[in-house]
């Protein structure tokens, strides 16, 4: 086994990139821990941001800017500061941020951001997973709940 680059990813969806985000962001990139470490920016609009809410999953379709902030490691570091700098750019992005994330890309501990991230869709998915899923074969990072208690 090949034992590469770790990786932290943290995200934050921004209505806009005001100002204080890009702020946020040059102080990051001036602090950054690591060579390998990056700092993304994704702008959501267009086609994708006309799509009816409860046409996918997605819970967002107004135009924004997803920020990726993403601490990498080589085999070997100490992962303390990599992940403190992530950790730290994420926290001062979050008073400028729109409720939720990108599921595919919150940490398991996310949930809560998960299900914002879904919005009013939230129920209709856990359904479809309690249906078609009960006894959670198909997973993802992180998963929706099968029971109607982690609802």
């Amino acid at each position: 086994m090949v034992d590469g680059n770790h990786y932290l990813l943290r995200t934050r969806w921004l209505p806009e990139l005001t100002d204080d985000a890009v702020e946020v962001l040059v102080d990051a990139a001036r602090r950054v821990s690591s060579p390998y470490s990056a700092i993304a920016l994704h702008h959501f609009h267009g086609a994708a941001s006309r799509v009816g809410v409860t046409d996918t999953a997605f819970g967002l379709r107004a135009d924004h800017l997803l920020a990726e902030v993403i601490a990498v490691w080589a085999p070997g570091d100490e992962p303390g500061a990599h992940r403190d700098w992530a950790e730290r750019t994420s926290a001062a992005l979050a008073p400028l941020a729109l409720p939720g994330g990108y599921p595919n890309l919150l940490a398991p501990d996310e949930t809560d951001r998960v299900r914002l991230a879904y919005g009013g869709n939230w129920e209709r998915l856990c359904r479809a997973k309690r249906r078609y899923d009960p006894r959670g074969v198909f997973s993802a990072v992180p998963t929706l709940p099968v029971t109607d208690d982690e609802e």
